[in-house]
């Protein structure tokens, strides 16, 4: 349960350095072409409405304490004490029919060294149907039985790698090897920190599934020094078999879980297999929706429309606000963002694998 909760020298040197400064921009008048002039930006209506949000947050929620507000607890770890949120969602990720997968692979002639589009074509026009059609093949016959060495093989990394490297790392037929894990295999993962690398991350997300329902698990920062025994936690679920799936993760999750690991002289490697869905989302609807932000694909795909959500620019100006007062009201945005993060992750995940096996 929650503990008395005293500030750290290093909680107090964060939140001075979050209040002198911000990393965005506010676009005045909310003027479109201004955004190209900015990294990181805010719409004016946005950050006004965010802003009147903090102080409402301020006055609803003072006197209130993070577990009657969240009904988290504390969680033990190697490095000490962080505090643990536990929830759950109705998320159904269906089983795939592994066979049906791999046999779609076994008649993928392009996964074979020297064939592309316009060549299996011609092959398959000549009765080559499938990779193992082509063992019989003078030209292309050594190349085949490599690629069913791996096709064969019980190394799923392998023949994702195989897949990638023939068509593309955001191909859908790379994500489609994701259909050869089991569904409670997968790890779900989302972020939210102070700024860009070399910030605390003040809240990690991840979910797993368990049925047909989606276990999400939450380690909010009370304060900056519980990040090490927060990070210890998330390395421990991590371990070495799950199979990581995020949104943009290869650039930013995973890099800046390793980074603050080193910073605290706990270099970890993180050799997980690992389905980022942002590229695979831009190469499937970059046409369709006016961007492939998470919260874009979640309103057109799913009807979902965010109340309350806050820009993610100013989650360390939230963050900072509950250092400075102890009041646990800004950061309930800051916490429901990253849980329908994971929920539309998820839910994600499962529609592009539908109709794959």
């Amino acid at each position: 349960m929650e503990s008395g909760h005293a500030f750290s020298a290093v909680t107090r040197m964060w939140r001075s350095r979050i209040d002198e400064t911000h990393d965005y921009s506010v676009i005045r008048n909310d003027t479109a072409f201004r955004t190209s002039f900015h990294a990181s930006w805010v719409y004016e209506s946005h950050h006004d409405a965010a802003r009147e949000q903090l102080a409402t947050l301020l006055v609803s929620h003072e006197g209130m304490t993070l577990d009657e507000i969240f009904g988290g607890c504390e969680h033990e770890t190697y490095e000490g004490v962080c505090y643990r949120i536990s929830s759950r969602d109705h998320v159904v990720l269906r089983e795939r029919d592994r066979r049906a997968v791999r046999d779609m692979f076994f008649s993928d002639l392009q996964l074979v060294r020297g064939i592309g589009a316009k060549t299996e074509q011609r092959l398959k026009a000549k009765g080559y149907r499938t990779i193992t059609d082509l063992l019989r093949h003078q030209r292309f016959g050594r190349a085949a039985s490599e690629t069913l060495r791996i096709l064969s093989g019980t190394e799923t990394p392998a023949i994702a790698d195989l897949v990638a490297r023939w068509h593309s790392p955001s191909h859908q037929r790379t994500f489609l090897t994701s259909g050869l894990y089991h569904s409670r295999d997968l790890l779900f993962i989302d972020l939210e920190t102070l700024g860009l690398f070399s910030r605390p991350i003040v809240l990690f997300g991840l979910a797993e599934v368990q049925g047909d329902y989606l276990q999400i698990t939450q380690f909010l920062l009370r304060g900056i020094d519980e990040e090490l025994p927060s990070l210890s936690a998330v390395h421990d679920l991590i371990g070495g078999d799950r199979v990581i799936v995020s949104f943009n993760g290869k650039a930013f999750d995973i890099p800046f879980l390793l980074e603050r690991s080193a910073f605290y002289g706990r270099p970890a490697g993180i050799r997980n297999p690992h389905y980022d869905l942002l590229h695979i989302a831009r190469r499937r609807w970059r046409h369709q929706f006016p961007d492939c932000r998470l919260a874009t694909l979640e309103r057109y795909l799913f009807g979902i429309e965010r109340e309350g959500d806050i820009p993610g620019a100013m989650v360390p100006e939230f963050y900072e606000s509950y250092l400075a007062t102890g009041n646990p009201g800004p950061l309930v945005p800051i916490v429901t963002h990253n849980r329908q993060d994971l929920v539309s992750l998820a839910r994600l995940f499962a529609l592009l694998g539908e109709g794959a096996g």
